[in-house]
């Protein structure tokens, strides 16, 4: 049955499931402000980078099918200075809630432990390829557990390890009453001041967020903010992180970029959906539906510099850029 809950998992288990169980910040904790004293601290520091108007959905996208169910192309490896180390489109469909064991030589799944917020537990029986997508179907089972699913992307077959990246993912979620997503770089460490870089996050079916928590000060958002694009829709989210920047896009598009609270610490990416604070009613059911996943690296000897705001604007290399900055 697969709305019956497996036996939780030790800590050590859980880890080597993608990560302990009290992994990463989850989609409660960002569901709210940011505290204010935090917010004026980051932004008398530069620290946020947006560009006004965040982007809409995109426009002319062609019917959608078997290959491409979003009507978008995973696309290849662009080069300037990066090199593919993933990619997925899961047109390789499996029996319903059975994707970890065919899918085990290119994620991690979570399973047996429990989501952020406390409330529901993360199952592999959640996660089914089919049509080509990801399909995470959420729910709440009989005696009133919510089910949450979570995968860890293998880079070059293995768990963690990045120090800079740009990872991609093209998705849309139904609205689900009570459960949220949120797609992040996490410490490989577990250590929650070593960073956390969500985008998009937020309620299935409502608007993406993006967040970027303060390294020195890990419970503050240095970066928060609401974009045009609707998890309800179909969209890609890119974060590019290197070094000295990182930059959030949207359909191609950036939306933000930022000099402040980079991770310097070896990161992976994580992707999650499970219940928000509180319970979620009895009756909610729904999907987070994932067409494509990509994740590239610097290429050996490259130093790939992080996408900027077009449209004529100029972002300074340290500090903060906004359409408003002198000289715009």
């Amino acid at each position: 049955m697969d709305d019956e809950l497996s036996p939780s998992l030790s800590g050590d288990a859980a880890s080597a499931h993608g990560a302990a169980p009290a992994h990463g910040a989850g989609v409660a904790r960002h569901g709210g402000p940011v505290r204010r004293a935090g917010r004026r601290i980051a932004l008398a520091a530069g620290a946020l980078v947006i560009a006004a108007g965040a982007v809409a959905a995109t426009n002319a996208v062609p019917p959608p099918d078997a290959v491409d169910p979003s009507g978008v192309t995973m696309p290849t490896s662009d080069g300037g200075g990066w090199e593919r180390a993933f990619s997925e489109d899961f047109a390789e469909s499996t029996p319903t809630g059975q994707f970890e064991s065919q899918y085990a030589d290119r994620f991690s799944v979570y399973h047996g432990f429990a989501d952020t917020a406390g409330t529901g537990r993360y199952q592999a029986s959640t996660l089914t390829a089919h049509d080509g997508v990801l399909d995470m179907r959420l729910r709440t089972t009989e005696d009133g557990t919510p089910l949450a699913g979570g995968v860890v992307p293998l880079v070059d077959g293995q768990w963690g390890g990045q120090t800079a990246g740009r990872y991609s993912i093209r998705m849309k979620s139904d609205e689900v009453d009570g459960y949220g997503v949120a797609v992040l770089l996490w410490s490989d460490e577990n250590v929650w001041a070593d960073g956390e870089v969500d985008f998009p996050e937020g309620a299935l079916g409502a608007p993406a967020f993006l967040n970027v928590h303060c390294l020195q000060d890990p419970a503050e958002k240095c970066v928060q903010h609401e974009t045009d694009a609707s998890l309800a829709d179909w969209h890609t989210y890119t974060i590019e992180w290197t070094p000295v920047r990182m930059s959030f896009l949207v359909d191609g598009k950036v939306i933000g970029t930022t000099t402040e609270s980079i991770p310097v610490s070896r990161m992976h990416l994580v992707v999650q959906a499970g219940s928000n604070d509180g319970r979620p009613p009895r009756d909610a059911d729904g999907s987070l539906l994932i067409d494509w996943m990509t994740i590239d690296v610097p290429a050996d000897g490259a130093e790939p510099p992080a996408t900027l705001p077009s449209d004529g604007a100029t972002a300074p290399a340290e500090g903060t850029w906004t359409p408003d900055s002198p000289g715009n």
